[in-house]
Parts: C-alpha cells; structure tokens; sequence
C-alpha cells in the first residue's frame, strides 16, 4: 500500500465521498505539509528522516506509473461502456419505429468504439507494463526507505544527538541508495514478478536479510520508534481503513455492488425473456412492440450483467478488496506485536512489516498481470 492520511481529522466521506480525498504520499516525506508538520513537532528528527535524494528519484517513476494507470483504466472502461450502449440501444431500436434505422447506426458506432478501444487496451502489453513497472519501483524505494531505517537505528538515534551521528547516518543512507539495484527494463520483467514470491526477496540490499542486533535504548530512539509506528504501521491502517469503508468509491463497495448487479440482472433479463415467451405463446404478434420491448429488455439487463462482470475482472475489485482485507489485518498484527514487544520485538515486528508490504505488492502486481497475460 502506498499512501499516507492528510493530517486533518478523519470523518466518514459519505456513501458517494471519494474516500481517499485530501491523501497524499506522505508517509515517506514526499510533500511539503508532511514535513511541516514533522518540523513543528520534532524538528531534530525531520533532518534524520527527510530525505531529498530518494525523494526525487521516487517522485520521478511516480508521476508516470500514475499516468500509464489512468490510461489503463480509461481505455478498459471505455471499451465496456461504449460496446454496452451500443447493445443496449440495438435492443431497444426495433421499438423506435421510423427512428430505428438511425438507432441501428448509433448502435453500429457505438459497438465499434467499443471494440477499438478493447482492441487497444487488452494488446497494448507494454502500457500496462510501463505502469506495472514503474509501481514496482517506486514501491521498491519506499522500501528502501524504511529498511534503511530500521537496519541503522542506533545511527539514526546518534544522528538525532549531533552534528557528528547527523554525518554519518547521510553517509550510510548515501551507500544504501548507490547500493539500489537499476531497475532495467521492468516491463520485460513484469511477468517473472507477477510469480510466486521467494523468501529472499523482500530486502531491497541482500545484507538486510540478517537481523541486525537491537539498538541501545534512547531518548532519541524513542522518538524515532515512535516516529516509524505512525509512518509504517498508522498510515497504513488509516489507508486500509478508508478502502475497505462505505463509499462507492472503495474497492469493498464497488465489489459488492458488482456483485449485487450480476445477480439481479440476469434474472431480470430470465423473466424479461419469460414474458415474451407467454406472449408469443398466447398469440401476440411476434413483432408486436410488447414483445419487443420486452425482448429489448432481457438483452440489455445481459449486455449490462455482462459489462459488470467485465469491470470486476478488468479493474480487480473482487482480488483487491480481499487483497487489503489481508493486507489491514497482517498490518494490525504486525502493530500489536510492536506495541507488545521490547526492543528486540519491535525490531522484529518492523521488520515483519517490511515481508507484509512486499507481499502484498507483488500481489498487486500478480492480479493486474496475469488475468490478462501468460508469462
């Protein structure tokens, strides 16, 4: 998951709200209020924790992966609105009387925009790719980020002290971001992430798999711990919280009204197809216009069962809601364990967070790739 809450008060957005309005990605320092606020209330800890140059490069993959999304998710609803109407309207066009011929051209029209834009957005691999890519990535350096972190507390908690520790730990984040793997050509590589996970994974630098022993506790390191719990374990929870509410807008809501719509459609478009059956059967006309509305019915409740279903696969919500219902759940535990434990625990309670974050990422790629691609 990759976003942070704004710091006004939460409250409910309403069942038509955009749950995630105001949000930001600032649980990294990526904006100015993030940071603001962080100076105002620990200003020594805002020159240990900002960080500019992996800001930069972050905000740099950011921007496109978020472009590449849009056009994704524009082109695949597209496609299913535009063929939908065109069913719907040649349904109803036999009613239309001297109007039907141009209905049967709107129809016509609207079904090959339809199938245009399907055509470009289920073969352009590479634009999913380039979006699926550069999430991966920008993922990654939020990674690097906390793992940088949480394997140097002690120099984080010195860099807090003096000038001399301040020194240092930039030294060690400079290595750390010079050690960053090049990312390559990702979208060749996004059907090899779109596979299972290995253990080994995780760690952006391969030295980070080994736990590293406890910091000496501090005052400072205090602050940071306290820091880190709302940065890595807080944001996140509030994030999770917001996507599995009541708006529409959230995958949970979204899913379930898909759900709902695949269920009632078809049947009304079963009894749709009844009556026009007993209509014909008790001798109406079969070019009557009852029976044709009624058949102009039933096909338009399937076209749109139909499109439902299409935007359930084709956006995930189904896999993405059961996705941060997983995710919120494995991130609350990682909370307990943290708030729970001592040194040692709250160690291994971040780093558990950072196999949690991964996890779920490589499953976010998994369901946007393989429904549509066999690597």
């Amino acid at each position: 998951m990759t976003n942070a809450p704004d710091t006004a008060p939460d409250a409910s957005p309403g069942i038509f709200g955009d749950p995630l309005a105001g949000w930001s990605n600032d649980d990294i320092l990526l904006t100015k209020p993030a940071r603001a606020m962080l100076g105002a209330r620990h200003l020594r800890s805002l020159r240990v924790l900002d960080w500019p140059e992996l800001r930069a490069q972050f905000s740099r993959h950011d921007a496109p992966a978020n472009q590449h999304a849009r056009r994704s998710r524009r082109l695949g609803l597209g496609s299913v609105a535009s063929a939908t109407a065109g069913l719907i309207v040649a349904g109803f066009a036999p009613v239309a009387g001297s109007s039907a011929p141009l209905l049967g051209a709107a129809a016509a029209l609207l079904c090959l925009i339809g199938i245009a834009f399907g055509a470009v957005h289920w073969l352009d691999r590479s634009a999913k790719a380039r979006w699926l890519g550069n999430r991966f990535w920008t993922e990654r350096m939020r990674a690097l980020y906390f793992q940088t972190l949480i394997n140097n507390l002690g120099l984080v908690a010195a860099a807090m002290r003096d000038d001399a520790g301040l020194g240092e730990w930039k030294a060690a984040r400079a290595r750390a971001l010079a050690a960053l793997p090049t990312p390559g050509d990702l979208t060749a590589r996004i059907g090899s992430l779109a596979g299972d996970t290995g253990d080994d994974e995780t760690w952006v630098l391969a030295d980070w798999a080994r736990t590293p022993p406890p910091p000496v506790p501090s005052e400072e390191l205090d602050i940071v711990l306290t820091l880190l719990r709302s940065q890595r374990f807080d944001s996140q929870i509030a994030y999770i919280d917001r996507k599995l509410g009541d708006s529409l807008r959230t995958p949970r809501r979204r899913s379930g009204v898909v759900q709902l719509g695949g269920q009632i459609l078809p049947t009304v478009a079963i009894v749709a197809a009844m009556l026009t059956g007993i209509m014909l059967l008790a001798g109406q006309e079969a070019d009557g216009v009852a029976a044709r509305l009624t058949l102009a019915v039933a096909g338009a409740t399937a076209a749109a069962a139909l499109a439902l279903r299409m935007v359930n696969d084709d956006l995930k919500l189904s896999e993405d809601a059961s996705r941060y219902a997983w995710y919120g759940a494995s991130v609350q535990g990682a909370r307990t364990r943290f708030d729970a434990g001592d040194m040692g625990e709250k160690l291994a309670a971040l780093r558990e967070m950072e196999v949690v974050a991964y996890q779920d990422l490589r499953e976010f790629i998994a369901a946007h790739w393989r429904g549509r691609y066999v690597p």
